[in-house]
């Protein structure tokens, strides 16, 4: 599924989003547990105030439990009449919640439409105006270089040029001069008669002081050539920093949590599947091997395997292991096979616990999942796609991991196999991958409880 906290929905697409199958070779008690997990969830994210997230599992729920499941071969099958028949009173929850809350979401999703279409006009204004000022760069560009192009090229310099026309230069004599001037203001300078060596011209003044009028500043002529006026739009002004503040734009348009009620969000996991869609965090303790391997060494001197279960709660789009719960179980070198499963959905109902993932000794094996761990982690993970298997290998290193199937093709092709062994070989692909390094499980000095059902 897409990250829901990116952006509103349409009711379309949480729709198309809350899509869910049925397998019918995939044991019809999988599916009920499955549905307890998503009603567990939408109820926690409906009391937050994450109604996108929260109408989508209600959603996912209705599908499964009024459609889907009754393509289930066992559906009728009196054992489970109980479990049916709570599903369908829950529906009706699901169903009147989805009500109170489509109004909300079809008019954040509307205002989201209106936001985006406004942020679509102000860019294009923007490039309208980029373009505007790139042409009137260029025909600023094409104009000085006119004028450039049109100077004498390759002139040499020269001095008297340079100095042609300046008052005291040449043959001008002072007396010539004295009658040119009007009644400006006068400036004296001490006068001096003396021949330029360099440039042959004489520079002439009586041996008294001299009346020299300041010459006037030639007005300077607009860069144009030709003097030809150009039909140019007029250059929009300058904003200049001192003439107070800018002109505000419109709101950019923001990656939004949808909420509709203030709380503190989580800390968001970047791992998604292989898919491409997101994983929620999980919290972990970092003390939760050491505790179980502590419970486990009986089992482990006698090269038997041990299991357990994580379970517990969602809040603020996170997951927290809290309780480590020890199921009744048999065990062998290489398997482990949980017993009284009523005990533990009990227990977990009871305390609103959800299932996280699972945890089992390898006493005489290194670390990795067995065909046999794969097919256990697939219930798992069908039920929670961040659900997680920690593997514990006291005996070599490294001595534990953490590990989920990759979807794909990990997830299907368990999924899939109906190889009737319990040891038995998969296709050659990545079937199961590190949850730890780089992906959705973070350790922390979190407490938890331990619950012993043995």
């Amino acid at each position: 599924m897409p990250d829901l906290h990116v952006r509103p929905y349409s009711i379309a697409e949480l729709n198309n989003l809350s899509e869910t199958k049925v397998d019918v070779n995939t044991p019809i008690r999988l599916y009920f547990r499955s549905a307890k997990s998503v009603l567990q969830q939408a109820r926690v994210y409906m009391n937050e105030g994450d109604f996108q997230e929260a109408y989508r599992l209600y959603m996912k729920y209705t599908k499964l439990g009024l459609s889907e499941l009754r393509k289930h071969p066992k559906f009728s099958l009196a054992e489970n009449k109980v479990d049916i028949k709570a599903i369908e009173k829950n529906c009706n929850e699901a169903l009147n919640a989805m009500e109170l809350m489509k109004p909300k979401l079809e008019a954040r999703y509307k205002e989201y439409l209106h936001r985006l279409e406004k942020e679509k006009e102000r860019q294009r204004k923007l490039k309208e105006e980029e373009g505007i000022q790139s042409r009137l760069r260029k025909l600023a560009y094409v104009e000085e270089k006119t004028q450039v192009d049109e100077e004498p090229a390759n002139k040499p310099w020269s001095l008297q040029d340079e100095l042609q026309g300046v008052v005291g230069v040449g043959s001008q004599t002072e007396a010539a001069y004295r009658q040119s001037l009007d009644n400006s203001p006068h400036v004296y300078y001490p006068g001096v008669l003396q021949r330029n060596q360099s440039d042959q011209f004489t520079y002439q003044a009586n041996t008294g002081d001299v009346l020299i009028k300041s010459p006037p500043i030639p007005r300077k002529e607009p860069l144009v050539p030709g003097n030809i006026p150009l039909n140019l739009p007029p250059i929009p002004p300058k904003v200049h920093l001192d003439a107070g503040p800018a002109p505000s734009l419109p709101p950019k348009i923001e990656l939004e949590v949808s909420k509709d009620i203030s709380n503190d969000v989580g800390d968001f996991s970047d791992a998604t599947t292989e898919n491409g869609e997101p994983l929620r965090r999980i919290n972990t303790p970092s003390k939760i091997m050491e505790r179980f391997l502590e419970i486990a060494s009986s089992n482990t001197n006698r090269n038997l395997e041990t299991c357990g279960i994580l379970c517990g709660h969602l809040k603020s789009n996170e997951l927290t292991v809290t309780t480590l719960l020890i199921p009744k179980q048999t065990s062998t070198s290489d398997t482990c096979t949980t017993e009284n499963e009523e005990d533990v959905f009990e227990y977990q109902d009871r305390h609103d616990l959800l299932t996280l993932g699972w945890i089992h000794t390898h006493p005489t094996q290194s670390c990795f999942m067995s065909s046999v761990d794969l097919h256990t982690h697939c219930s798992y993970q069908l039920m929670l796609p961040e659900a997680i298997a920690i593997v514990c290998a006291p005996k070599h290193k490294p001595n534990y991991g953490i590990f989920r199937l990759t979807d794909p093709p990990g997830l299907d092709v368990i999924t899939r196999c109906r190889e009737p062994r319990a040891f038995h070989p998969h296709p050659d692909v990545p079937i199961y991958t590190d949850a730890l390094d780089l992906g959705h499980v973070r350790m922390s000095p979190l407490s938890f409880k331990v619950v012993d059902l043995r």
